[in-house]
């Protein structure tokens, strides 16, 4: 019997396991398709932040439908398990592909790179820092004899810029051996890093630092402009990188035919075969179809959604008119408890002596207030009433204690 989880993911078999949790074949059971399911337990807060971020991208600008980038595209979660769906992609990765062809040619390597470019300038003009890329992250959709695929997928440790940045001395994030200079040293995060971790990874393809430098003497045609483009990568300095848009221009493209360049460093034609097994006839899942690189959108009679269920059956009942006296306390909330009197001149202010004028600008109004909100207002002045009722009084009993003092005395 298959698990299923939360009622929709229903897992088929296990792909592959790493450190952070196993990859699995399942079922999406909404849309009836074939996906790939990454299951993680959910161990503390941080990782619950790490699963937030991975969907926070795939729907961040559309993002999830570019055709380089593959974050998930849902998330369900059951007791301590957290689930991150996504397409299922056949062809492996590129860190696979190296070990089994070993460094790649430099028009090849050129290639992937471009494609790696187009997903990280997405990202960076979307505002999104990766910070974790290196050739395990990089995909690669099975083509066969054509021309590789590649999209980069794993955002775990992404960095919006309006995510709050909490540093602790001593900690990094990212892999080792593609992290930048700055981010060794502690510096803050910046789509710079990325230029530098694309660069590593294009090194890596090629064989390392001594097979990057011997580019000179290649006869490949992209060599010397690819040469060229990592080492300005690769500055220490990363206001002296350029962006990923700036290096996709720069970077050379290869000549000729997919057969004369798609090939390892000693010239051995390389293919992208579907490396995930097919699923035997009458088991869980076979004969469905499969979720496509750009998530669910192209599947035919997609079911609506949770909410849209929600609202449908809702529907029928009848709205009720809101009851004056159980208003709304939106209009006000946004009215601090505290205020800072730099920039609120009348917190200052002392019962006794004039308000000071509001700051208004050429287009400002003053904002109406009603209801509670106009009823809150008047209390200052009834106090102040109070206040002078209460000083005649007090004076008066005074002035009648005198009088009767003084008939004493005499």
């Amino acid at each position: 019997m298959s698990d299923v989880i939360a009622g929709r993911i229903e897992l088929v078999d296990p792909l592959a396991r790493g450190a952070t949790g196993s990859l699995w074949r399942a079922v999406d059971r909404r849309y009836g398709a074939i996906c790939a399911a990454k299951v993680m337990r959910q161990r503390d807060g941080a990782d619950v932040l790490r699963f937030v971020r991975e969907q926070s991208v795939g729907t961040a600008q559309g993002l999830g439908a570019h055709p380089h980038l593959l974050p998930p595209y849902t998330w369900v979660a059951e007791d301590d398990t957290i689930v991150l769906v996504m397409p299922l992609v056949h062809g492996g990765t590129v860190a696979g592909l190296l070990r089994t062809y070993g460094p790649l040619a430099p028009s090849l390597t050129s290639h992937l790179l471009g494609q790696l470019f187009e997903a990280l300038a997405a990202m960076h003009e979307n505002h999104w820092v990766h910070r974790d890329v290196k050739p395990a992250n990089l995909l690669l959709d099975s083509t066969g004899s054509q021309a590789p695929h590649l999209l980069l997928a794993d955002f775990g440790i992404a960095l919006h810029e309006s995510d709050v940045r909490l540093t602790a001395t001593g900690r990094f994030h990212g892999t080792p051996g593609y992290m930048a200079p700055e981010v060794m040293e502690g510096q803050s995060t910046g789509p710079a890093q990325d230029v530098w971790a694309a660069a590593a990874c294009a090194q890596q393809m090629l064989g390392g630092e001594d097979a990057r430098q011997g580019l000179a003497d290649s006869t490949d045609p992209a060599a010397g402009a690819l040469d060229a483009l990592l080492r300005s990568m690769l500055e220490s300095d990363p206001t002296r990188r350029p962006t990923a848009r700036q290096a996709l221009e720069r970077l050379p493209a290869p000549q000729g035919t997919i057969q004369s360049w798609c090939r390892s460093r000693a010239g051995n034609r390389i293919t992208v075969p579907d490396g995930v097994e097919p699923l035997e006839p009458g088991s869980l899942g076979h004969g469905l179809r499969e979720v496509g690189l750009n998530g669910p959108a192209d599947l035919a009679g997609i079911a609506p959604g949770l909410h849209e269920r929600i609202t449908a059956r809702t529907g029928s009942i009848p709205a009720q008119a809101p009851d004056p006296q159980e208003a709304s306390t939106d209009a006000f909330v946004d009215e601090p408890t505290r205020v800072n009197p730099e920039r609120h001149p009348a917190a200052l202010w002392h019962p006794g002596t004039p308000p000071p004028a509001p700051e208004l600008g050429a287009d400002a109004t003053l904002p109406q207030r009603a209801g509670p909100s106009a009823v809150a207002t008047d209390r200052p002045r009834r106090g102040a009433g109070a206040g002078i009722v209460l000083l005649t009084i007090s004076g008066l009993s005074g002035a009648l204690a005198l009088v009767l003092a003084l008939l004493a005395l005499g």
